[in-house]
């Protein structure tokens, strides 16, 4: 069984790499981005550089194989991207060459600002992501327990792609309801869109 534990900083390699092996329905970002930095940075800097404290590992035999990065103030995060995450990205995919690539022009933006009344009620997020060959043992479970567990009584939200069948089991198994269908992240010219799911504990 792995050990889930706290995110430390020795983990950020090993977060990011996850992070772009399973970036297109579990296979790599290459599929569709060639930047594997600035794919990871915004998916996963706000979470190991500026606030680590909600993000958790699952190691088994000294290796990463997933991880939950948390966040607990939904709107500290849409301050920290705006300010210090997505103007980095932008500059290093203009050193990079990778600026004008369709994926950035599709999708390097700001994340949506929720409504108002969902960061209200629903302040806190996640992403969840295991390696390809070490799904569908529990693993993501664990993490999420340990994350709910940290969370408390806040309402937390994280989505899902459309397509994702077992991921949205996931969350509809473990008491998430629906909130919202919002366009994703996009990997081809044909609109994506992510099912958001709500939680509130009931202790």
């Amino acid at each position: 069984m792995p050990i889930i534990r706290h995110y430390e900083p020795r983990d950020r390699a090993a977060v990011r790499e996850i992070c772009c092996d399973t970036a297109d329905a579990g296979e790599p970002v290459e599929h569709f981005f060639p930047d594997r930095e600035v794919f990871a940075d915004l998916l996963t800097r706000y979470y190991t550089d500026f606030a680590p404290a909600a993000s958790w590992v699952a190691e088994q035999d000294g290796r990463i194989i997933g991880y939950l990065t948390g966040c607990l103030d939904t709107r500290k995060f849409l301050r920290t991207m705006a300010l210090r995450i997505v103007p980095v990205a932008i500059l290093k995919a203009l050193v990079h060459g990778s600026l004008w690539h369709r994926f950035v022009r599709q999708n390097l933006r700001l994340p949506k600002s929720h409504r108002r009344q969902l960061l209200a009620e629903y302040p806190a997020h996640f992403h969840l992501n295991l390696r390809a060959g070490d799904r569908g043992h529990g693993t993501g479970r664990q993490l999420l327990e340990k994350f709910l567990s940290q969370a408390g009584e806040l309402g937390i939200h994280a989505g899902v792609s459309e397509t994702n069948r077992a991921g949205r089991k996931f969350f509809e198994r473990d008491g998430f309801v629906v909130l919202a269908r919002e366009e994703r992240f996009r990997t081809s010219d044909q609109p994506e869109f992510t099912i958001l799911y709500g939680y509130r504990s009931i202790a």
